[in-house]
């Protein structure tokens, strides 16, 4: 999992990817690939689709979204 360390900044991390891939989802339902394109137009940087993924699993784990038939929504 990609912590916060020496080397990887806070804002880099997976919580704070995490956070944003929250934030996007927060409109509606999304697919993969969608999640990917919104996140990289609001966050600072380029965001690759692993730690999108990363992040997604990250949220999976801590029941912040659900999926049903390959669309992600925030579970509430």
């Amino acid at each position: 999992m990609l912590m916060p360390t020496k080397i990887i900044q806070p804002v880099d991390s997976l919580f704070s990817i995490s956070a944003f891939v929250l934030k996007v989802l927060s409109d509606n339902k999304l697919n993969i690939d969608e999640i990917h394109v919104k996140v990289n137009k609001i966050y600072h940087k380029e965001v690759s689709l692993e730690k999108i993924m990363l992040s997604l699993n990250f949220l999976y784990m801590i029941s912040k979204v659900r999926i049903d038939n390959e669309t992600i929504t925030i579970n509430i």
